[in-house]
């Protein structure tokens, strides 16, 4: 069981936050040990607000927390994109997808991303959908995410048409050709224009131009049409968690 005090919560939702994955080894414990461990830690951060994850494998653990009063809220799926993936559907998929490019996001620009963010890029996951928080807390924390990562090294790019900027996507190098996608969206005065294909075909390129042999990222389960793009361009299901969360006084 892997339990963080989520201490950037705080500043992003305004309420101590702990997260918690239950991993393989947790599926033989008993349902007092589980239940227990997590109070314990919940108490010794005194938060008031809890993330728990699980792998779909473990149907016990998912049905025990429902049972504690934790709400299923998403769930996420893990997706891996391998180069030769990525090659055969960039050939695939270039003439459909004409005037795509990208272009390294530079300091000057890091802000407007984060204002373009925050104009509600982000409808669909977990803080946007929970009352408790709401899109606008949602979009908020996003940006503050995307600010911390940057200063943590990650890559951040628009997503061009015809040298336009229609959208954004961050990544980050974790070494020995693997690639971890962090986070992706189309800005608002484009999302009525059905530029889903082409914000995620110009972040294939971008792949491709680089050395990596592995791009894994995650998509919600509250995000079907998303999901059912990155499957088009060659993405592979790799493994599902259930998110349950709860709110305590």
């Amino acid at each position: 069981m892997k339990c963080v005090n989520a201490t950037w919560e705080e500043r992003n939702l305004g309420v101590k936050t702990i997260e918690v994955s239950l991993e393989k080894k947790d599926a033989s414990l008993s349902d007092e040990d589980i239940c227990g461990q997590i109070e314990d830690f919940r108490n010794n951060c005194q938060a008031k607000y809890v993330v728990v994850k699980t792998d779909t494998k473990y149907p016990r653990i998912s049905q025990l927390l429902q049972k504690n009063k934790y709400l299923l809220i998403e769930s996420q799926i893990g997706l891996k994109l391998t180069r030769e993936d990525a090659k055969e559907k960039y050939e695939l998929y270039k003439d459909v997808f004409p005037g795509i490019s990208y272009s390294r996001v530079d300091n000057s620009q890091l802000e407007y991303v984060m204002s373009e963010i925050n104009k509600g890029i982000f409808t669909t996951d977990r803080i946007a959908l929970d009352p408790f928080f709401g899109v606008n807390t949602a979009n908020k924390r996003y940006a503050l995410w995307v600010q911390d990562e940057v200063r943590r090294g990650a890559d951040i790019f628009f997503s061009c048409y015809n040298n336009y900027p229609i959208g954004f996507f961050l990544g980050k190098d974790l070494g020995n050709g693997n690639i971890k996608g962090l986070l992706g969206g189309i800005f608002v005065g484009e999302n009525t224009r059905n530029y889903g294909g082409l914000y995620l075909f110009s972040s294939i390129k971008c792949f491709l131009d680089g050395t990596g042999k592995v791009d894994r990222t995650m998509v919600s389960s509250n995000n079907v049409p998303i999901l059912q793009l990155h499957l088009m361009f060659g993405r592979k299901v790799t493994n599902i968690s259930n998110v349950f969360i709860r709110h305590f006084e």
